[in-house]
C-alpha cells in the first residue's frame, strides 16, 4: 500500500527532467525511497523557513517591549507530537528502502538469465557474456533477467548504472553479484562510483540493451572466435595447473570431488558443515582448500595460484559443466 501511495511523489523526479529514465526492474523502487525523503525534506525545509520568518518577525525587538515574553517551559503533547512524526517518517523510510533492498538481492531472475562476468581493472571495465564474447562494452536483452558476476584484479571499484539505479563494488579477492531485469532497450552509461585512483574519472563504458535476443546472438556471433572465451580459458587452465588429475569431469569421483554438477551443491564438510558451491567458495577451495574440506576425502590439494582472470575462467568453466539436481 505504502510503495503505490508512494509513486506520485517518486514519478514527479523523473518526469520533470531531474533524474534519468528508470531501465531496470529495480528503478521504481529507488525512486519510490529517494522521491519520499525528496520530498520531505523539502516540507521540511519550507516548514522551519515559514517558522523562521514568523518567529523573526513577531519577536522581533520593538520600543515598547522591554523584556522576552512569557513562554511555557514544558508542554507534553507538542513535545510528542514533534518526536512521534519523525519516528513515523523514519519507519516508512526504513520498511521502503528495506523493501527496496531485498528486491535487489533477492530478485526475481527467472530460470534462464544472462550471466555476465565483470572485472573492474585500473581504469577500465571488461565484460565477458555467454557464448565466449568479451567486449568493454556491457550487452544485454530487454524482459530478460540478467546476473552480473563482479571481481576486480587490483582495487575496489563500483559499477554504477545510473539509469538502473544500480551500484555494486567489484572487490580484489572475492566475488559480488548484481541481478536485475533490463525493461529499456538503448544506449546508457556505466562509471566507477568508487575512487580507485588517477583515471578514475574515465574510467567509462556503455550498456548496450539489445531489443530482442535474436539481436543479441547475432552481436554475440559477429566477435565469436576473436580471443579466447572464459569458460575456454577455465578449461585451460584446469589442464595446465594438474586440477583434472584428481578431478574428474564425468562424475566419478577421484581424490577430489567431481567437476561435473559442482555448480550450485550443497557441499557437506568434514566438520558437519555445508556451504552451497558458488564464486566465493570456489575461490576459497582454490586459494586455502583445508578451509573446507568436503566430507569423504583426505586434505591433499595444495594451494593453486591464479591470476584473477584464471580465477573467473575457472568459474566460468565449471558453471557449463551442469548445476546440482
Amino acid at each position: 500500500m505504502i510503495p503505490r501511495l508512494l509513486e506520485p511523489l517518486a514519478a514527479a523526479l523523473p518526469a520533470a527532467g531531474f533524474m534519468p529514465q528508470r531501465a531496470s526492474s529495480v528503478a521504481g523502487n529507488v525512486d519510490r525511497v529517494f522521491g519520499f525523503i525528496f520530498w520531505v525534506s523539502l516540507a521540511a525545509l519550507v516548514l522551519i523557513l515559514v517558522l523562521t520568518v514568523v518567529f523573526v518577525l513577531r519577536y522581533r525587538v520593538r520600543s515598547g517591549r522591554t523584556a522576552p515574553e512569557p513562554s511555557p517551559s514544558h508542554h507534553n503533547r507538542l513535545e510528542l507530537l514533534w518526536s512521534a512524526i519523525p519516528l513515523a517518517l523514519v519507519m516508512i523510510i526504513f520498511g521502503v528502502s528495506t523493501a527496496a533492498w531485498l528486491d535487489m538481492i533477492e530478485p526475481a531472475t527467472g530460470p534462464d538469465p544472462l550471466r555476465v562476468q565483470v572485472t573492474g581493472r585500473r581504469w577500465s571495465w571488461w565484460f565477458d557474456h555467454p557464448g565466449g564474447r568479451g567486449a568493454p562494452e556491457l550487452h544485454l536483452v530487454a524482459g530478460r533477467p540478467a546476473v552480473l558476476t563482479l571481481a576486480s584484479t587490483d582495487v575496489v571499484h563500483s559499477l554504477y548504472l545510473p539509469d538502473f539505479r544500480l551500484k555494486q563494488d567489484a572487490v580484489p579477492g572475492r566475488f559480488t553479484r548484481m541481478a536485475f531485469t533490463p525493461v529499456l532497450a538503448g544506449n546508457f552509461p556505466v562509471l566507477c562510483a568508487e575512487y580507485c585512483g588517477t583515471d578514475h574519472s574515465r574510467m567509462l563504458a556503455t550498456a548496450v540493451v539489445h531489443p530482442d535476443q535474436a539481436s543479441f546472438d547475432a552481436w554475440a556471433r559477429a566477435g565469436a572466435g576473436e580471443a579466447l572465451s572464459l569458460s575456454d580459458l577455465g578449461k585451460k587452465v584446469l589442464a595446465a595447473k594438474g586440477c583434472l588429475a584428481c578431478h574428474s569431469l564425468d562424475g566419478t569421483p577421484r581424490v577430489g570431488p567431481t567437476f561435473k554438477g559442482l555448480w550450485g551443491r550443497e557441499e557437506k564438510f568434514a566438520d558437519g558443515t555445508s556451504a552451497k558451491v558458488d564464486e566465493n567458495y570456489l575461490r576459497e577451495s582454490v586459494v586455502k582448500p583445508g578451509a573446507k574440506v568436503v566430507a569423504g576425502f583426505a586434505n591433499l590439494m595444495p594451494p593453486v595460484p591464479l591470476e584473477e582472470r584464471e580465477m573467473q575462467g575457472v568459474v566460468a568453466y565449471l558453471q557449463t559443466l551442469g548445476t546440482a539436481p
